[in-house]
């Protein structure tokens, strides 16, 4: 039995389950960022307000101009009546009735802007509701990519998981200690191919009495300088 090779192909797996991890925290993190969508909802419901508020205005001022053409109507009725003889209280209502029609040509140019900009406001509400529901549907699908990928996840850390199981079977117990012990101690990386007549990862230099033993495989041969397994 090649204990080194076995040890490297644990590597391998116990490396593939690490990238395994990484990749699930980045998709779960893409399942948790709704920030786009979230800026969407936003503006389109600041929009709406703002033509709910417009258009709650117009109503105001459509009542205020009715109230002022009621005023003008019994004004001028008065005035043009025959009714009225007395000069102070003809030139009085004439006063009256000027103001009024002043007034309510105020409100209808002011009436005249607000529809003007409830028409703009209405065009964006309309803008940002696509925008809101394009959002909506790319986060449905970045979410429905991401669920899949996290099942595959799943798959591939059950297979990982049958394999290591497996591997670690035919190990002995001081082996797995020592491989388990540099795994942790040199951020998963416990054993180094030897490339070049050198270590792997640390690049010194590998004596050729144990790249020999390496080759052989039969027991555990250290890096001198990183302490790492050697592997051919």
């Amino acid at each position: 039995m090649n204990v080194i090779l076995l040890l490297t192909e644990l590597q391998n797996i116990d490396l593939a389950s690490n990238e395994n991890a990484r990749t699930r925290a980045e998709t779960r993190a893409k399942l948790a960022d709704t920030a786009q969508l979230t800026a969407a909802r936003v503006a389109l419901e600041s929009g709406a307000t703002q033509h709910t508020e417009l258009e709650s205005a117009l109503r105001a001022l459509e009542l205020e101009t009715g109230g002022l053409a009621e005023k003008l109507a019994q004004v001028n009725e008065r005035l043009y009546s025959g009714r009225i003889t007395n000069a102070k209280e003809l030139a009085g209502l004439n006063e009256d009735e000027k103001m009024l029609q002043r007034r309510k040509g105020e409100l209808e140019d002011r009436a005249l802007a607000l529809m003007e900009q409830i028409e703009h406001a209405a065009a964006d509400v309309n803008q940002k509701h696509a925008t809101y529901e394009r959002s909506a549907a790319e986060t449905q699908t970045r979410q429905e990519h991401a669920q899949a990928a996290l099942r595959e996840l799943d798959a591939s850390d059950t297979e990982l998981e049958r394999k290591r199981a497996a591997l670690r079977a035919q190990l002995d117990a001081n082996t797995l200690r020592a491989y388990d012990h540099l795994r942790a101690a040199k951020k998963g990386r416990a054993v180094a191919l030897i490339k070049n007549s050198a270590c792997g990862q640390c690049g010194f230099a590998v004596p050729s009495g144990l790249m020999s033993r390496a080759k052989v495989g039969s027991e555990l041969v250290f890096c001198v300088n990183c302490e790492r397994i050697l592997a051919p």
